[in-house]
């Protein structure tokens, strides 16, 4: 018998549809989308919003290893909403692809606003010790979607890990970006490259490591930094 994790689509609404400015949150290694909860119900105020899960999940399914296999995936993926995304939203590996997104958006005469959480663009230290601590954090982020087995989830966080390890931003756009890095990182090098590759970027740090910036003290805050960026286009007024 297959698990409701099998059953559910890579692109699927978070909550009812209603007319409005569309958002799009990006799974982060691992490829599950239970952080955005909160960031979900704040959106969906103004407008639907949509999730894309990890491809690996379900049975059957093969992970993409890298971060050019999985935009060529979502691209496919976007050009099926009924309207182009204003807002595509991601944590780690997730704003990583927002970002790749938004380039092949601006290629096709759409400039939307990209939010990433901590996303890395300069390559991650790949020592088998750190690699061996970041896979079982993401192991125990995952642990509450009860729905996917287990191996599933293993294999698609190391392949979610793979990619990110050996991601270095090439894509240069417009699109207006919000850079969120959490504090207790090592992140010098990662702004550097995301300075370098876009003139519109606004940077608001979170305190506290990569793995507490959706907790209930740092939410708030999290979503006071996404209210201001949006303000000017209306996206997060009541």
């Amino acid at each position: 018998m297959k698990g409701a994790e099998d059953s559910r689509p890579l692109l699927m609404p978070m909550g009812r549809p209603r007319p409005g400015r569309c958002s799009v949150l990006i799974h982060p290694a691992g490829g599950g989308l239970g952080a955005y909860t909160g960031v979900g119900f704040a959106l969906r105020r103004t407008g639907p919003v949509f999730g894309i899960r990890g491809h690996g999940l379900a049975e059957g399914e093969r992970p993409d290893r890298t971060v050019a296999a999985m935009t060529d995936r979502y691209s496919a993926l976007l050009r099926r909403l009924p309207q182009p995304p204003d807002l595509l939203f991601g944590w780690s590996l997730g704003g990583v692809l927002g970002w790749e997104l938004a380039a092949r958006m601006r290629a096709d005469g759409h400039r939307p606003h990209v939010v990433m959480v901590d996303s890395p663009s300069a390559g991650i230290d790949a020592d088998p010790s750190a690699v061996r601590r970041w896979r079982r954090r993401v192991h125990d982020s995952l642990a509450e979607e009860s729905a996917v087995a287990p191996d599933r989830v293993a294999r698609t966080t190391d392949a979610h890990l793979d990619a990110v390890l050996s991601y270095r931003v090439t894509q240069h756009h417009d699109c207006p970006t919000l850079l969120l890095p959490c504090a207790d990182e090592d992140n010098d090098a990662h702004l550097a490259a995301w300075r370098a590759a876009t003139e519109d970027l606004t940077v608001r740090p979170l305190t506290g490591d990569h793995f507490t910036a959706f907790d209930r003290e740092r939410l708030p805050v999290l979503l006071d930094h996404l209210t201001a960026f949006l303000a000017p286009t209306g996206a997060l007024r009541a």
